[in-house]
């Protein structure tokens, strides 16, 4: 197998993490705005860690992003 098609396949497989990440966003976004929606004088207590957990799980969608840009063009 040629080195070329050995990076495009690392590429491609790193990638899946960040697939994860996307629906784990969506997962989340869905249940803080059930939350919300269910108890809306919860939403202060509800945006303390909001936007923390928002960016580690965004966190986690970004550094697979940056290996497998590494992979490819590195």
């Amino acid at each position: 197998m040629e080195l070329e098609a050995v990076k495009l396949i690392a590429g491609a497989l790193v990638m899946i993490p960040a697939f994860g990440a996307a629906l784990g966003l969506g997962m989340y976004f869905k249940a803080y705005a059930e939350g919300v929606a269910r108890n809306p004088q919860a939403k202060p207590e509800l945006d303390k860690n909001f936007f923390l957990i928002l960016a580690f799980i965004e966190a986690l969608g970004i550094i697979p992003i940056g290996l497998g840009a590494a992979m490819l063009f590195g």
